[in-house]
């Protein structure tokens, strides 16, 4: 290869490692990762940082363990320049694209500043000159009609001029302006079921136009809650789970309460039909990178930021019960799959030593420096998970509830390999739980014994400043949009 690899970071937002025939899943939910496996390398025991999008998102972009950044707010501002995006920016001379549906990630917090270019369906922008390499300097209307809209949508959007267009042609400015009227008619509609394919394609089309290496990350929501796979990927789901769905879900306060804990569990088959969908969405896009010639080029991350929870009962304190990702350090919360195709890697491989993705900055920086291989991620310490969900401040909202406090974080757990499998050990408050993880199904309970060890290795984190705002305050829509998706209010 004769010039720096590409980077593609593809995160299957909720999707957990448990519901994966990858992961030796009863029901066949990724027939193309399985295939992929045989030239690329599965890691069978990767953890996520958190079990919520922004806390996992920052770790993964910047190294930092949660407990270092501190982020729990969805609203949460960070230092771009901390991340390993910008890193990529300046010293490497990376164009960095970020496409996504996932708000929390594009419009609530701050992270696509992270980026030269970001793709949501509410607008399209390139955020600064994608590059003065580009032939003729940069400008993004003329590079074809769909610079045009960016420039109409993103005007709009900011409240800015909208540049004169007669120099287009008529027609082309007819067309785009079309175009940008249905993305601005369609943005509050459509946010939370647009098929992933529209942004793989988005940065197919990105990429295909870049002339030095890129850094992208695509996080698709088709297997986020409301799960709506369509009919060639709907499987398993009966009527009576569509209807599940569409009925008015249990409050947050109705199920703390103890109420319709059994609701969830018709939501799995319409998880699992999502899972598949977004099997086939990675398929075409591999395949289309490999059409190119560019897949031998190009490292491919594919991963989760967290996985989701129908009820399941916490290994830690057995009196609390679990939904999606808004409290506990439960494995089908935490263990997520991780599959890396290796530039010019045609062989598979298989990791089975624990994980984690907040090491995925070391994965970029030693691809770019040429010294990569898949042991990159083995790390000789414990890896670290842990969550404040539920958040204080929440739980005030619900202080009429009975043992409130047992849902509060921080849950804090900690991994490491050892000659059965994995060890987990775990505390919440005065909960404790150690377990050995065999394989990729099973946890077996070893002792519920207070632990000292968890505290220690987290005392040992010391606090970063990427944080520059804990919390803003957003536009009430996109609130709406995060409380559709699940996330408290």
């Amino acid at each position: 290869m004769s010039r720096q690899p590409n980077l593609l970071l593809i995160i299957l937002d909720s999707a957990r490692a448990r519901n994966m025939s990858l992961y030796d899943y009863e029901k066949n939910t990724t027939p193309f990762l399985n295939e992929f496996t045989e030239r690329a390398t599965v890691y069978t025991q990767a953890r996520s940082p958190s079990i919520h999008s922004i806390a996992s998102h920052i770790s993964m972009f910047t190294g930092q363990h949660v407990e270092q950044h501190r982020a729990t707010n969805h609203t949460v501002q960070i230092d771009p320049d901390s991340t390993v995006w910008a890193e990529l920016q300046s010293k490497y001379d990376y164009d960095t694209g970020l496409f996504t549906n996932n708000r929390v990630i594009s419009s609530a917090s701050n992270l696509n500043d992270c980026f030269e270019y970001s793709h949501s369906p509410t607008y399209h922008i390139v955020k600064q000159p994608n590059s003065p390499r580009c032939e003729n300097g940069y400008d993004p209307i003329s590079a074809d009609e769909n610079g045009i809209v960016n420039h109409i949508v993103s005007c709009i959007n900011h409240n800015h001029p909208i540049r004169s267009l007669t120099n287009y042609g008529e027609i082309a400015a007819r067309s785009a302006a079309r175009t940008a009227e249905q993305i601005l008619r369609n943005a509050e509609s459509d946010y939370m079921t647009t098929h992933g394919e529209s942004f793989s394609s988005a940065f197919l089309s990105w990429s295909a136009k870049q002339l030095e290496p890129w850094a992208a990350c695509l996080n698709l929501m088709d297997t986020h809650y409301p799960f709506e796979p369509e009919p060639t990927h709907n499987r398993w789901a009966t009527e009576e789970d569509w209807n599940a769905q569409a009925e008015e879900q249990p409050s947050t306060r109705e199920l703390l309460r103890g109420n319709n804990w059994g609701h969830l569990k018709n939501l799995e088959p319409l998880y699992d039909g999502s899972i598949h969908q977004a099997d086939q969405i990675v398929e075409n896009l591999i395949s289309e990178l490999e059409n190119r010639g560019q897949l031998d080029d190009t490292l491919v991350i594919i991963t989760s930021d967290h996985g989701e929870a129908f009820g399941e009962r916490s290994q830690v304190d057995p009196s609390v019960r679990l939904k999606g990702h808004s409290w506990g350090i439960h494995e089908v919360q935490t263990h997520v799959p991780l599959v890396i195709k290796f530039p010019e890697q045609h062989q598979g491989r298989v990791v089975d030593e624990v994980v984690s993705l907040t090491d995925l900055p070391l994965l970029f920086q030693s691809a770019v420096q040429g010294t990569i291989d898949d042991t990159v991620l083995v790390s000789d310490g414990p890896v670290l998970a842990s969550t404040f969900r539920l958040l204080e401040e929440d739980a005030a909202k619900y202080g009429e509830i009975d043992g409130i406090e047992r849902f509060t974080g921080p849950w804090r757990t900690m991994y490491e390999s050892c000659d059965d499998g994995v060890k987990k050990t775990a505390v919440k408050g005065d909960c404790h739980f150690t377990g050995i993880i065999p394989d990729t199904q099973k946890v077996h309970s070893v002792s519920r014994e207070a632990n000292s060890r968890v505290l220690d290795e987290f005392a040992r984190i010391s606090d970063s400043d990427i944080v520059t705002e804990e919390s803003t305050e957003i536009e009430e829509d996109v609130e709406d949009h995060l409380e559709d998706l699940g996330y408290i209010r």
